[in-house]
């Protein structure tokens, strides 16, 4: 299979076949258990800080969710900046997905495990729970997951192709951050963020899941059954509700742009027909509405990076 033949590719490359039972004796998995710890302990002290420094004046909405996107915004630039920098730096994990580890990688998986962790009792002692309760179910799944992996220290690659998603979580919070602080729907930076998210989202959340789901096709044999179920159902979920995500931010952020624009021609041009000035209004009117819309539908995909 691809896979296969990325392996047979590295290996002929290095000369020599690689020793990945080696590669994981060399792993405690106390370190790990630090790891995960110090990663918790430093998002609350960045959530500490924000908290400190204040929202800037021009947030209308809740403070806390403005603090909580702005934690994960740091989570996802870090986390991409060290998957990014593993797949350079180690190209031989696409060796063998399953096998692969070292101590980079290995505190790679545990970092996004403390993040989820603190995430998720963030939620809860704040009393969001219940109105966040996908988020609590979706924290569960997979601070669940990357810890198996990192108990197993076993499948660190599947876990690393699956936090690239991060990639695009940059983007996907910094839309949502610029919506919380009332930048307008019409404005460069915003329009610059809104494309570059949607073309990440391509990149580097549709596309590494997909070739996870195809690996589960090709893998099955090399993981236990329950496992293979729990990731199986877990990819289903993600590649559906991640598909209808994508269009949800196409219509909000191309299409209904093109809806205004030919509702604002057809305005001005009633305007300029019947001698009244009511176009600039009707404008005002129609951006805010994009405004709230956007909003809605950043709020629900935020915590599924």
């Amino acid at each position: 299979m691809a896979v296969e033949n990325i392996s047979d590719s590295i290996a002929m490359d290095s000369g020599k076949a690689i020793d990945f039972s080696s590669m994981k004796d060399s792993i405690q998995l106390r370190h790990g258990n630090y790891f995960i710890l110090l990663s918790l302990l430093f998002f609350q002290f960045v959530n500490w800080c924000l908290k400190s420094h204040g929202p800037p004046k021009s947030l209308k909405d809740d403070e806390w969710k403005w603090r909580n996107l702005w934690v994960s915004w740091f989570h996802a630039l870090i986390t991409s900046v060290w998957v990014l920098t593993s797949f350079y730096r180690f190209p031989e994990v696409f060796a063998d997905v399953i096998l692969h580890v070292n101590y980079y990688t290995f505190f790679c998986a545990c970092f996004a495990t403390g993040y989820f962790t603190y995430d998720l009792l963030d939620v809860v002692i704040n009393n969001k729970a219940r109105a966040m309760w996908e988020v609590v179910i979706h924290h569960i799944m997979v601070a669940g997951m990357l810890y198996y992996n990192v108990y197993l220290k076993a499948q660190i690659g599947f876990s690393l192709i699956a936090m690239t998603v991060e990639v695009n979580s940059i983007f996907l919070h910094w839309r949502k951050l610029y919506q919380m602080t009332q930048v307008p729907f019409s404005s460069f930076k915003y329009a610059v963020v809104k494309y570059l998210n949607l073309v990440s989202f391509a990149l580097f959340r549709l596309f590494p899941l997909a070739y996870i789901t195809y690996t589960l096709f090709t893998m099955y044999h090399r993981v236990s059954l329950v496992y293979y179920v729990l990731i199986f159902v877990t990819m289903a979920c993600m590649d559906l509700l991640n598909a209808v995500l994508f269009w949800r931010l196409v219509k909000s952020d191309i299409l209904r742009g093109w809806a205004s624009r030919g509702g604002t021609s057809a305005r001005h041009s009633s305007s300029n027909g019947t001698g009244r000035h009511k176009s600039s209004p009707g404008l005002s009117h129609s951006n805010g509405n994009n405004n709230s819309i956007s909003q809605n539908v950043a709020t629900s995909p935020k915590k599924h990076a």
